[in-house]
């Protein structure tokens, strides 16, 4: 075990492929062990059961409501009573890039000494109303990289020492990989830097050629990886040019992008009649896409008109966990996602 110093910015930081390995990490900063339960929400991608099963904790989740907050102490109260101890952990989402109400969440625990994981997997760059990056507002968060710029993986834990945590988790950085990277991976990426400047959209005609031949195929149109519930992507390392990109984008740049993406995202949405969780955008928020509920007949014509002005990629998220305790006529159910990756 190596001696980590905690006096800037950088060391309080641990590089991984994926978010799910840097939450196994973050968990076992805030002590989470085998046997205990970890509260989160309903509404969350399967892929984040994987990181509690590495450990052996257990998920028990937490109603949020349309604007994807935690829904009421009454809900809260109903997740906490089926708990025989109180929970090890409560993990808390910033949903596409939008702050998370930390100061409702810690009010509805049973107490101040629950550990807050800041889930941060979309919103990188993304900071709070009072300019706090997403991701560092609690003693350990967790960000994805790669789910907002185009890299190969990318993805980290971030912690500040306020003497609870168990520093035994560390480990020394690991040695980023260096093999040659996907033929698939280099194919989107240059196919997206065409897509940039062609006349043609051409990322929407490659994505619709691949689903069509793995129907005719006798396969779903997209992939459906269901074992991403049970198990941790085989990298645990992140790769050698995904940190170099990290290190070289213009972060500016890329907020300003986004936001002006969303805005003409809200922009259609406001002329169609069609409803999205989040009201305003906040100063600081550069956000993952535009979240939309697809549950009236106008969503159609904005999804179209989103693919003609070639505003971003329309998908369903998340893809829930097998034991969701989400509602089938939740409203949640029919969110979709304009997803602004390059």
């Amino acid at each position: 075990m190596g001696t980590h110093t905690l006096s800037t910015h950088e060391s309080r930081r641990l590089y991984y492929a994926y978010a799910r390995h840097a939450l196994v990490t973050a968990l076992r900063l805030v002590r989470v062990e085998s046997g205990s339960r970890v509260l989160l929400p309903e509404f969350i991608c399967r892929d984040v059961l994987a990181s509690l099963r590495a450990i052996g904790a257990e998920a028990v989740f937490y109603e949020i409501d349309d604007e994807l907050q935690p829904r009421s102490s009454m809900s809260l109260t109903h997740a906490l009573d089926a708990m025989a101890q109180p929970p090890a952990a409560v993990i808390a989402v910033n949903f596409f890039g939008f702050p998370a109400d930390l100061a409702r969440v810690r009010q509805l625990m049973p107490s101040r000494q629950v550990p807050i994981v800041e889930d941060n997997a979309h919103g990188w760059l993304s900071a709070d109303q009072s300019g706090t990056p997403l991701g560092s507002r609690t003693e350990v968060g967790i960000t994805s990289v790669r789910k907002t710029i185009r890299i190969p993986d990318g993805a980290y834990v971030e912690w500040r020492n306020d003497g609870t945590l168990n520093t035994r988790a560390l480990h020394e950085p690991l040695a980023p990989r260096a093999e040659a990277l996907p033929v698939s991976f280099r194919m989107r990426r240059t196919m997206s830097q065409i897509d940039a400047h062609a006349p043609m959209a051409i990322m929407p005609l490659a994505r619709g050629t691949v689903r069509l031949l793995r129907r005719m195929g006798g396969k779903p149109a997209v992939s459906d990886n269901a074992a991403e519930e049970w198990a941790l992507p085989a990298n645990r390392s992140p790769h050698r040019e995904s940190l170099k990109f990290m290190s070289q984008l213009d972060n500016a740049r890329e907020i300003a992008r986004r936001r002006t993406l969303f805005e003409r995202c809200d922009k259609l949405a406001t002329e169609l009649g069609v409803q999205r969780p989040f009201l305003t955008l906040p100063r600081h928020v550069s956000p993952q896409g535009f979240p939309y509920f697809c549950d009236t007949d106008s969503a159609v014509s904005f999804a179209r008109a989103v693919r003609r002005h070639r505003l971003g990629e329309d998908i369903a998220w998340p893809a829930l966990p097998s034991n969701t305790s989400l509602a089938a006529g939740s409203r949640l159910r029919s969110l979709h996602l304009v997803n602004f990756l390059v």
